[in-house]
């Protein structure tokens, strides 16, 4: 009978056994499974939404690698670090926005490993689903507030996981798991902060006070050391100091205010407060971090003071406002989950299993299997051109440069150009503090735009945040556009006059003027290419046509030609394909430099396409874009530009 009992004992410990370990291997095949929709999730998302201070962080990053200094030739009060990533990525080749957002995507792989790796938790088990938790909100909830963007926050909030996960958590809650590659690499990393925002600087003291213990002085003296050292080498080979000191310290502290009117000091704390009880997310934020200090409390002796001041230093991240400002709090938290399951040995089999349900819901969240969830980043893709990107590409070379005020930083990198002035951007503050410049340090957009005279400059005459006019803190920049450049008919682009041989093209509006089809090519009947005027065609010499086709939306068979008559009588004649044609677009000619006067479509093989024409009361004109031999250009009014 004894025997009996001791078999069968042993029968449920080892079926238990077995469900145990088939557990065990259900959560590493799920934690697999989950990786790889993850990894889709993140190409993903590195196409998803342009943002316009991302773009602000590329072109300053491009502008950087072109050879300009940071602060003294290019404006911008974002901290030097911001640019470290953008800076390596423009000289190994990248220039898109997806390239410049590798880096976040690898560092939040890093943050996701440290929150793994953290000593702070030991079962394996509440590691991945943790890892897992910390995951799916980087990629599923994140990009609400750009999250998935380059730009300082997310630097910030990604170092903040990997510096709390590693370091100070530790320091508090299991000083002795510490190690002085951590101690020192923790301090670096706090030493980075102060360079991606001057506002992180209380953060980074507070976050060094904390995580001080005996026995490890010299560790955290050499951290801060070569944290402060290797930025202000990156600083110095890169930027100015002054410039520095002047845009980022000076312009943000005393002039920004004045026009956003948030103040230093003590409105600084009421902010972060209202922000921590403004809402749902924020509120439920603030109680999880109160839970988590009752628990980390409980770990110190005598009054927690390392986890009020942790606290106190994690809610100063709020002190700029929620959304894109208040994401490195909501990064910070992904860390400060972990004390929540400091006490725990080890998972349980019914642990194993709601452990088992939770990786699936993750699963099902970053599998964008739901219906919308996948159209919702797919409809959301970054263009590659606009509208503007065409008009620069068709009016300039390569190494031209243009504008685009007010805060059109896209357009730089949609058209693969560099700004005419170190302002590529340009906001009442900037005015204002070149009316009282600091430390020798001013970028002066007016002066430099007047020697660069670029060629189409895109003026949107923003009225910044409903409150600050256009003329308010651009009158030198619109008298630039007043004397040099004439605006294409109602859109904000602007062309150089010099470059219109008829200004009143651009000046003409499209009212008044209808496009029409011509007549169908056929081996009986040609289409005649109708110029604007004499002056196209006797006056300039021509190197490029344009001519806009009307394919009626099939292809079509055959060869057709295309004659242009010259002044001095002869005919050239080019080839043309019926099936190359596309439908409402223009096709391009490169021709011998020379005057044209007449020109002409001729069949050869085949018909069936039309040419566009602008129609008006007085005349019917082609739909053609002109090129001139001395850089000047000319479009047919009433037209498409495109």
């Amino acid at each position: 009978m004894g025997d009996d009992k001791k078999k069968l004992t042993d029968h449920r410990l080892f079926s238990n056994y077995r469900e145990y370990d088939t557990l065990k291997i259900l959560t590493y095949i799920l934690f697999f499974i989950f990786a790889i929709l993850a990894i889709r999730y993140q190409v993903l998302l590195l196409n998803y939404k342009e943002w316009g201070d991302e773009s602000e962080t590329i072109v300053a990053a491009k502008m950087i690698a072109s050879g300009m200094r940071l602060y003294s030739e290019i404006f911008n009060h974002h901290g030097p670090l911001t640019f470290l990533t953008g800076l390596l990525v423009e000289k190994i080749g990248g220039d898109g926005i997806r390239q410049h957002r590798l880096p976040i995507a690898a560092l939040q792989i890093c943050s996701i490993i440290a929150i793994y790796k953290s000593p702070i938790v030991r079962d394996k088990t509440l590691k991945i689903c943790i890892s897992i938790f910390a995951a799916t909100i980087m990629l599923a909830i994140m990009p609400i507030i750009w999250g998935h963007v380059y730009q300082y926050q997310t630097i910030a909030g990604l170092l903040l996981i990997i510096i709390l996960s590693q370091y100070v958590l530790l320091a508090i809650l299991v000083p002795v798991k510490l190690k002085p590659f951590q101690i020192v690499l923790g301090n670096v990393l706090i030493a980075c902060l102060p360079f991606l925002s001057i506002t992180y600087l209380p953060l980074s003291i507070i976050l060094c006070a904390v995580a001080f213990r005996r026995g490890s002085f010299s560790f955290l003296i050499v951290g801060i050391f070569l944290g402060l050292l290797l930025n202000c080498i990156f600083l110095g080979l890169f930027g100015s100091f002054e410039g520095y000191l002047a845009f980022h310290i000076y312009l943000n502290a005393k002039i920004l205010p004045i026009y956003s009117g948030v103040q230093p000091g003590t409105f600084l704390a009421l902010t972060a407060f209202n922000v921590a009880t403004s809402d749902f997310s924020h509120f439920l934020a603030l109680i999880i971090m109160f839970i988590v200090a009752g628990i980390m409390s409980s770990q110190e002796r005598g009054f927690p003071k390392r986890t009020v001041f942790l606290m106190i230093g994690v809610g100063s991240l709020l002190m700029r406002g929620a959304g894109l400002h208040g994401m490195p709090f909501f990064y910070s938290l992904l860390a400060l989950m972990l004390p929540l399951f400091f006490s725990r040995e080890h998972s349980s089999r019914q642990t194993k299993y709601v452990a088992v349900l939770f990786i699936l819901i993750c699963i099902v969240k970053v599998s964008l299997f739901l219906p919308g969830n996948l159209k919702q980043i797919t409809s959301k893709k970054i263009p590659l051109k606009t509208e503007f990107s065409e008009l620069v590409r068709e009016f300039t070379n390569p190494t031209d440069r243009i504008i685009a005020y007010s805060f059109n930083n896209f357009e730089y990198i949609a058209s693969d150009r560099l700004p005419a002035s170190g302002n590529f951007f340009y906001l009442p503050w900037q005015e204002k503090y070149n009316e009282n410049p600091k430390f020798g340090i001013q970028i002066d957009a007016c002066k430099e735009i007047s020697i660069a005279s670029p060629k189409v400059m895109l003026i949107n005459k923003w009225k910044v945040w409903d409150r600050f006019s256009w003329d308010s803190y651009a009158g030198c920049i619109q008298n630039i556009l007043d004397k040099k450049y004439v605006q294409y008919l109602d859109k904000p682009y602007y062309i150089r006059k010099d470059l219109m041989p008829v200004i009143e093209w651009l000046e003409a509006k499209d009212s008044g003027r209808t496009l029409t089809p011509s007549l169908m090519l056929n081996e009986f009947e040609s289409i005649p290419l109708k110029f604007v005027g004499s002056e196209i065609a006797g006056n300039k010499k021509l190197l490029r046509l344009g001519v806009m086709f009307a394919t009626y939306n099939r292809k079509n068979l055959g060869k057709a030609q295309l004659i242009l008559k010259r002044i001095n009588g002869s005919d050239l004649k080019v080839l043309i394909s019926l099936s190359d044609l596309e439908d409402n677009k223009y096709r391009y000619f490169s021709i011998p430099e020379d005057y044209y006067e007449t020109g002409l479509i001729s069949s050869l093989t085949g018909g069936g396409i039309s040419t566009w024409e602008s129609k008006g009361e007085k005349n019917s004109l082609t739909c053609i874009k002109y090129w001139y031999a001395d850089g000047s250009r000319g479009f047919t009014p009433g037209c498409p530009l495109f």
